[in-house]
């Protein structure tokens, strides 16, 4: 989980133990912040997932791309 991450959760702990909010707006925080988690789980997994794509790509070879260069 990253830092950022890590302290949102924090904040909400300290919103809890305030009570100031209602049961619904924290139950809509809740329910956030898991979106969040799964939305920052599958962003990691894109990225990982598009960074193994473009290394596969088949790449020119140096001799070929100096010949173009010229």
């Amino acid at each position: 989980m990253s830092h950022k991450m890590e302290a949102w959760n924090e904040r909400i702990r300290e919103v809890e133990s305030k009570g100031d909010l209602s049961p619904e707006a924290l139950t809509l925080i809740h329910a956030m912040y898991e979106e969040l988690e799964a939305l920052t789980k599958q962003n990691f997994n894109l990225r990982k997932t598009a960074l193994k794509a473009t290394s596969r790509e088949t790449r020119m070879s140096s001799k070929l791309k100096d010949a173009l260069m010229e």
